[in-house]
């Protein structure tokens, strides 16, 4: 479960860009919980669907920060990102700068910098394995500032 602010900014990230849709709405009064998953489920498979997420909008609560696990200038830490296995990251990352939003990691880099650590660890030592992995990847920035991990369905082994 995200907490979101905007619902119309959320659903257009989650569903219009990385092609998820919504399977139902629950209007609890206070709040509304919107349920995205893969575009072939419906309420009849959300019980044992893989890949569901939960939005949760508080209406009455729009001045309230919002802090995730990678934004270390308020107190404390706790969810970091999601992730998402594509079949093409690069496509993914197009079809994200043509919505307008923001990557924050592209493809083909590897900096401590961009690997969501405090801001005081800049020389961190990232063995030689992961630094490769990681630039297979990529991470965006959805509507709350959430980061949103894009990772290829099969990973590339090191050229030997």
């Amino acid at each position: 479960m995200l907490r979101i602010k905007d619902p119309d900014a959320s659903l257009r990230f989650y569903n219009d860009c990385f092609g998820m849709h919504t399977v139902f709405i629950f209007n609890a009064g206070p709040w509304t919980i919107y349920y995205l998953g893969p575009r072939d489920v419906d309420m009849s498979t959300t019980g044992t669907a893989k890949g569901l997420l939960e939005l949760y909008h508080i209406p009455s609560d729009p001045h309230s920060a919002y802090t995730n696990g990678n934004d270390y200038t308020s107190p404390g830490v706790g969810f970091g990102h999601l992730g998402f296995t594509v079949p093409d990251v690069g496509t993914v990352l197009e079809r994200v700068r043509e919505f307008g939003y923001e990557v924050i990691k592209p493809l083909g880099e590897s900096k401590v910098t961009q690997m969501g650590l405090p801001a005081h660890v800049k020389d961190a030592e990232v063995v030689e394995g992961y630094k490769w992995v990681f630039e297979q990847l990529a991470f965006v920035r959805d509507p709350d500032g959430y980061w949103v991990e894009i990772v290829p369905q099969v990973v590339k082994p090191p050229p030997s």
